[in-house]
Formats: structure tokens, C-alpha cells, sequence
């Protein structure tokens, strides 16, 4: 197989798809590996390092005319969809479900290419690529909200000397993105205000990240989200807001909590209830989703006021420690990349996780919640492969 790692080229993406170590291996199996030119630079791998390791570095021309499977990190921009055909093989990110917008979803649909999205691949409950960059998320984003607050209101934050009183934040939701931010600010001896839905299980959700809750004794504060009595449970939060430095949302709306129930857990006018230059994040990339004021952003730096509030919502911010995020992503997706380079076909008759995760096939949408969720045509992706009868796995895996 020739396989292709082109540059990124969204707004401040700084990963790479592949690590050179990562292509020598792929070499002895009797691939060839094209990167393109200063792809890894930001990562810390030259194009040395590459050519070192066996792969040929050449220009992005040369890796769509040449390559099959194009591995990547981000969805391709709109100036990058003409590079693509049926003949591609593209395995990334997408995100089809979220910001981007549906004729923009159809005209890499309409290019015909098979296309695989890292956030859709399932083992299991787990989404093994999508929750590495979600924990790195969630600590990222709290290291640069204490930033921002160092920045903007001039407070240290953390408490480590007794003398000083450590800042307070709220971080709504504890997935992996929550549990990692929060794991941050406990390190930090901060305040914390932690909002969710299923207090029951916080404790053994936050013990895979913090060993010895104990560190957080007198400092963690639970308020339960209660979706039956929504405006109990925001009055709850606009009550707490005023003496909450740094607010980071890590929760996405669900279809139990439609917007007419609840049009927004924190509203811009809520925020007038936060002291001057404190902290609003929304690490979930999903624009005006549970905090009205919460746009999110390409830049790693950009940040914007509304009414006080310091907003930062970089919608890819693991790209702000490319080196720490390439080899933690690449380490996850590898498995995966070799499988693919033995053909497309046999790796989805390999694993229902790849087939579960293939987004469009030859000019059509194959992965029913997308589709449906952006109001697009849905067909099957085992009505897409040749000789289905010849993979069992793939019955149903469309639907994952």
C-alpha cells in the first residue's frame, strides 16, 4: 500500500498523523510511506527523521497522484477537497456530526472516496481514539485557563503556599475531558465546583485520573444536574457564579435535554454574575451548545470578551503540545493504520470498530447518526462493499 501523511493545514494544527518510528515499521511490512514536506516539523520530527526511517518525503501533489490510504489528523478543509477521489482511502477526525456545515459534509461525500472517522471507531463502550485526545483536552484547557486568569485578573489561581487563597472553577460535566481538568485544578490545590449528571459515580469516574480524592478534602463542591428540574439545577450555578473564577464546560447536549427544556445552562446575560476578567472555556467545540456565549475557534491564542468574561474556545487545543498529542494519538490510531494498509475491504471485515466508523463510500453518507443528524441521505455501508456476503462483521456495523 502507499500510504500518504500530509501537512495539516487548519488554523494553528501543529500534529502530525504519523511518527517516523511509526513508517519504518510499516517499510519492513513492504509499504511505502510519503510524507509531505515539513509535516512533522511542529511535532519535532524533521524531514530526516522521516527519510531515515524509510519514507519519502515529496510535496502534497505527490501524495494524492501516488498514495491510496491518506492519513491525517484533521477533516480536510474546503481548499483540500478537490485532492480527494474514489480511488482515497482517507482516515482522520471528521467530525461530520458536529460544526461542520451539511453541503460542506456532501461535497467530500460527493468526491467518492471512503472516508474514516478516528472519533467514530468503537471497541466496546470505548472510543479508543477520540477519548486519548479528550483526556489531554481536558488538562490542556485547564492549564490555559489558569493562564488566562494569571493574564486577565492577575490571580495566581492555585494555593501553594498557605498564605495564598486558591481560586475557585467550575467544571460542568465529567467525562474524560472534565475528569482530567479537574484532576488539574485539584493538583492546584483550587477550588472546585464540579456540575453533573450522575454523582453516584463521580468518585470511581475522577479515580482513574486521581489516585487519593483525599488531596481534594474541603475543596470539592458537587452540584447534581438534575434534566427533570433544569431551572433548579442552573439556579444552582448562577448562584455559585459570582465567586467562580474559571468556568470550563465539558459536556455536550444531549437529546435528553433538548434546547426548548433548556436553551442554555449558562446564558450570556449570567455572565454579568461573574467578577471582571474571570474565565469562560467551552472545551467540547461545540458552538452555543450549553453556554450561550461559547463560540469556538481555530486559533490556539484567540480569546474574546463578553460582558466581563474572558472567552477562550480553541476547538483543537491537544495541537497546543504537538509533541506530547502526535505520539499520544499516533500510539492509538497505529493499530488501526496497519490494518488499513492490508486493504480497506479486509480491515472492515476485520473489525466492526473500523466498519462502524466509515462516514461516506462512493458518493454516499454511510453512518446513520450523522446522517441523521444533519438532515442527509442514509444508505448502508454493506450496500457500498463488494462480496458482503464475504464479511459477517459488517452486518449492522453501519449503525454503530
Amino acid at each position: 500500500m502507499d500510504i500518504g501523511v500530509p501537512r495539516e493545514r487548519k488554523t494553528d494544527e501543529s500534529r502530525v498523523a504519523m511518527c517516523p518510528d511509526q513508517a519504518a515499521i510499516l517499510k519492513t511490512k513492504g509499504h511505502n510511506v510519503f510524507v509531505e514536506t515539513c509535516a512533522g516539523v511542529k511535532s519535532g520530527f524533521s524531514d530526516d527523521h522521516y527519510s531515515q526511517a524509510g519514507a519519502k518525503v515529496v510535496s502534497a501533489s505527490d501524495i494524492y497522484s501516488t498514495c491510496r490510504l491518506i492519513v491525517k489528523v484533521k477533516c480536510p478543509l474546503e481548499s483540500e477537497y478537490e485532492f480527494y477521489s474514489p480511488e482515497h482511502v482517507l482516515f482522520t477526525y471528521l467530525h461530520f456530526d458536529e460544526n461542520i456545515k451539511p453541503a460542506n459534509i456532501m461535497r467530500i461525500v460527493n468526491r467518492g472516496l471512503t472516508a474514516i472517522a478516528y472519533e467514530w471507531v468503537r471497541e466496546g463502550t470505548h472510543l479508543p481514539l477520540l477519548e486519548p485526545m479528550s483526556e489531554l483536552t481536558g488538562a490542556v484547557f485547564a492549564r490555559k485557563a489558569m493562564a488566562l486568569l494569571m493574564e486577565h485578573k492577575g490571580h495566581l489561581g492555585g494555593s501553594y503556599i498557605p498564605a495564598w487563597q486558591g481560586a475557585t472553577a467550575m467544571v460542568i460535566g465529567a467525562g474524560h475531558i472534565g475528569a482530567n481538568a479537574i484532576n488539574v485544578f485539584i493538583q492546584n490545590k483550587f477550588k472546585i465546583i464540579v456540575v453533573d449528571k450522575h454523582p453516584d459515580t463521580l468518585a470511581g469516574r475522577l479515580s482513574k485520573y486521581i489516585p487519593s480524592m483525599s488531596i481534594a478534602a474541603g475543596n470539592l463542591e458537587l452540584i447534581e444536574f438534575d434534566e427533570n428540574d433544569t431551572a433548579r439545577s442552573c439556579g444552582r450555578i448562577r448562584e455559585l457564579l459570582s465567586k467562580t473564577d474559571i468556568v470550563i464546560c465539558a459536556a455536550v447536549r444531549r437529546q435528553t435535554l433538548p434546547k426548548d427544556v433548556c436553551p442554555y445552562i449558562i446564558t450570556s446575560d449570567d455572565l454579568q454574575l461573574m467578577s471582571p476578567n474571570s474565565v469562560m472555556c467551552d472545551a467540547t467545540a461545540c458552538d452555543k451548545d450549553l453556554i450561550e456565549s461559547c463560540v469556538s475557534s481555530e486559533s490556539l491564542t484567540h480569546t474574546y470578551v463578553e460582558n466581563n468574561v474572558v472567552h477562550y474556545n480553541c476547538d483543537h487545543i491537544p495541537a497546543l503540545v504537538p509533541h506530547t498529542s502526535t505520539r499520544i494519538l499516533t500510539s492509538a490510531t497505529f493499530p488501526y493504520v496497519q490494518m488499513l494498509a492490508e486493504g480497506a475491504e479486509d480491515a472492515f471485515a476485520q473489525s466492526a470498530s473500523l466498519a462502524g466508523a466509515v462516514m461516506c463510500r462512493g458518493g454516499v453518507v454511510t453512518h446513520e447518526y450523522c446522517a441523521r443528524k444533519k438532515g442527509l441521505d442514509f444508505t448502508p455501508l454493506t450496500s457500498t462493499v463488494s462480496s458482503v456476503g464475504m464479511y459477517p462483521q459488517l452486518q449492522g456495523a453501519a449503525h454503530a
